[in-house]
């Protein structure tokens, strides 16, 4: 199983949307809602709404509010409002608790969890801390209490949150093994190490060429993998949650086995530019022999280089991006499992 960090964008959505039936048995995606200056009631119902237009009937997903706020006293809380919601339109989904969650929010995993599947989604650590296997052993007994949930009914997530470095690998990978080796005492319905690697920008590399940036995330799955233990990423994006920036140029973050391609086309002609990056896209080395079939996102990326069509915005290249990246991680995985 494959259980990626996904924003809840449109870019994202629309890659998952596109998702071909072969994939979806695979892939376990969290999905964190969005903050924006609607207030956390919109952004909810916002999200609601996509996941029940956008996503397919046949996936699971699980649900992440922690960037949402808790509006007034008198108004449904971001996680009890979306399990509701999902509910009354019978889509399942699986609601994200975290160790320093609130009693308050922690009741709301409980009853979400009850609601739908009777599963919960337990990540351990976050931005600003790494994973604790101690302090994980001493809230066990808060979620049981708060949420009635127990190891037997959560899919643990060891979040190294960003690995970008040799430096930062050498020093995730025993904070990973030692929540692992604590884990392993325990009977989670599974378990997985998640980490990203993607710079919060990319404007720093060079235009009209291909650059390489390592996966750091899955080298160090691949240092602690045991048997059964999952992957998570945080696809081609910052682990960070972020706002509005400035509108990029034309660019495609192009995923590998073990790197990804970042492409920059200066904006001079966004229909030439766009033309030009995927033409230099399927040439490469690095486009995968089945070409367009591979994904949804590459059949987009070879229709641009094909005619030039559209050029598309920076939702659409997130999503032709992350469409290659779910299915490219899949392929990775089931062959290193064969």
């Amino acid at each position: 199983m494959y259980m990626p960090v996904l924003k809840g964008r449109e870019g994202e959505f629309t890659a998952i949307s596109n998702l071909t039936d072969d994939l979806i048995p695979h892939l376990l995606p969290i999905l964190e809602v969005q903050p924006t200056d609607k207030g956390p009631a919109k952004d909810t119902w916002d999200f609601t709404v996509k996941v029940r237009e956008r996503l397919p009937s046949n996936l699971l997903i699980a649900v992440d509010v922690r960037y949402l706020a808790d509006p007034p006293s008198n108004v449904r809380r971001p996680l009890q409002s979306i399990a509701a919601d999902l509910d009354a339109l019978k889509v399942p989904m699986l609601p994200v608790v975290h160790l320093q969650d609130s009693r308050e929010r922690m009741t709301d995993v409980g009853d979400a969890a009850e609601l739908h599947c009777g599963r919960a989604v337990l990540r351990l650590g976050s931005e600003v801390a790494d994973p604790d296997d101690e302090d994980a052993e001493r809230m066990l007994n808060k979620i049981r209490k708060d949420a009635g949930l127990t190891p037997e009914q959560c899919d643990l997530v060891i979040d190294m949150f960003e690995v970008r470095s040799e430096r930062d690998l050498t020093r995730a990978e025993p904070i990973a093994r030692k929540c692992l080796a604590w884990a392993r005492r325990r009977p989670w319905r599974s378990i997985a190490v998640a980490a990203g690697a993607m710079p919060d920008s990319v404007s720093h590399l060079p235009p009209r060429t291909a650059s390489p940036i390592r996966r750091w995330d899955i080298a160090l799955w691949q240092r602690v993998q045991e048997e059964a233990i999952h992957y998570g990423d945080y696809a081609i994006a910052h682990p960070r949650m972020t706002g509005k920036g400035w509108r990029p140029g034309p660019n495609l973050r192009y995923t590998t086995d073990d790197s990804w391609w970042i492409y920059r086309w200066p904006d001079r002609d966004a229909n030439a530019a766009m033309h030009e990056l995927c033409d230099a896209l399927i040439s490469s080395d690095h486009w995968p022999s089945n070409g367009a079939t591979f994904s949804w996102g590459d059949e987009e990326i070879a229709r641009r280089a094909r005619d030039g069509g559209r050029p598309g915005n920076p939702t659409n290249w997130r999503a032709w991006g992350t469409s290659h990246h779910l299915a490219q991680v899949i392929d990775q995985l089931n062959r290193l499992e064969t």
